[in-house]
């Protein structure tokens, strides 16, 4: 006969009786001390309602107590934890603790249905593939725009660099957004060319991967932590299949860092971002010092943009974003 979850019993009557009637005040100081005093951890892994934890340098599977029900923990959220009352238990997560960072996008451009991709990480490579540079970097300038809202950074990482006899257009790409601040990197998976450098470029840090499918995101993950052994599919006609399903963070103990693998997606949406706060999150154009503080750069009286240098490509991509961001693309 199993066991009845006495535990969980508990929570659900703590959550209906108890705890809902107070749920939109306060703690009592009484019990904010009792949570402040339960171990922190961070959450290196949900699938499916599944959540694995960092606890006092030991990844271990937690749930949810019935108290936070109506609550989602992401990777990279730090949480409480109270430790497992039977040996057969899980240690319970009983609170998300407030985020620093927070990388987040929407469906679409006009829908506000934002989710958030990662938590408190620190920094976020944006995975493009060389040969299919013009579609990547339209995906990358969506990303780099919603790192910049969530206090992320950012940086480029063209990958599959040994398929191209020439890399003229690559290099060109990446001095482009070295001159923003940017990161960059030219890598390939598969010869290893580059992830040395890479690599220091991770040191100390939780850095969250993100690209399309078929863009080697996950074979350079594979490379970079090797016992990770993430699944990695074939690339047909129609793109890449998605083989990340879930978020999931490793250690690079040489590194002292963490990676954590996104799933890969088609689209980036800014739903959640007004189109007067698009310039700010394009450094070149928040660099601006207009006669208005909200310029948009649509043509406003005492607008800098006439006479600044801005690389067309990166100019276009704003006015393309910003045309998207008003529901005119």
């Amino acid at each position: 006969m199993p066991r009845i979850d006495v535990e969980a019993i508990e929570d659900e009557w703590e959550e209906d009786h108890h705890l809902l009637a107070r749920r939109s005040r306060e703690l009592s100081q009484a019990a904010r001390q009792t949570i402040d005093r339960l171990d922190a951890a961070r959450v290196v892994a949900v699938d499916r309602g599944r959540v694995t934890i960092l606890r006092e340098g030991e990844v271990v599977d937690a749930t949810l107590a019935g108290t936070m029900r109506g609550t989602k923990a992401v990777v990279g959220d730090h949480v409480r934890v109270r430790p497992a009352r039977h040996a057969s238990d899980l240690p319970r997560i009983v609170e998300v603790l407030p985020r620093t960072t927070v990388l987040t996008r929407s469906g679409d451009d006009d829908v506000d249905d934002e989710r958030i991709v990662v938590a408190n990480a620190d920094a976020i490579a944006v995975v493009v593939a060389a040969e299919n540079l013009t579609m990547g970097i339209r995906f990358l300038d969506r990303v780099f725009v919603a790192a910049s809202v969530g206090g992320l950074l950012a940086m480029m990482v063209v990958n599959k660099v040994d398929l191209l006899t020439d890399r003229s257009v690559v290099d060109e790409v990446l001095e482009r957004y070295a001159a923003i601040g940017a990161e960059v990197h030219a890598t390939s998976a598969l010869t290893g060319e580059g992830l040395d450098a890479l690599g220091r470029s991770l040191t100390g840090a939780w850095t969250a991967f993100s690209g399309h499918s078929g863009v080697g995101k996950t074979a350079l993950f594979n490379r970079l932590v090797p016992e990770a052994d993430r699944a990695v599919g074939a690339v047909g006609r129609y793109g890449g299949r998605h083989t990340t399903v879930s978020a999931l963070a490793m250690p690079i103990s040489a590194l002292d860092a963490w990676l954590i693998d996104t799933p890969g997606v088609r689209s980036f949406g800014l739903g959640g971002l007004a189109p007067r706060e698009l310039a700010r999150h394009f450094p070149e154009l928040a660099a601006l010092h207009c006669g208005l503080d909200d310029c948009i750069h649509d043509g406003e009286p005492g607008c800098r943009l006439p006479e600044a240098a801005i690389h067309p490509e990166r100019l276009a991509a704003y006015r393309r974003l910003l045309a998207s961001l008003r529901g005119e693309a």
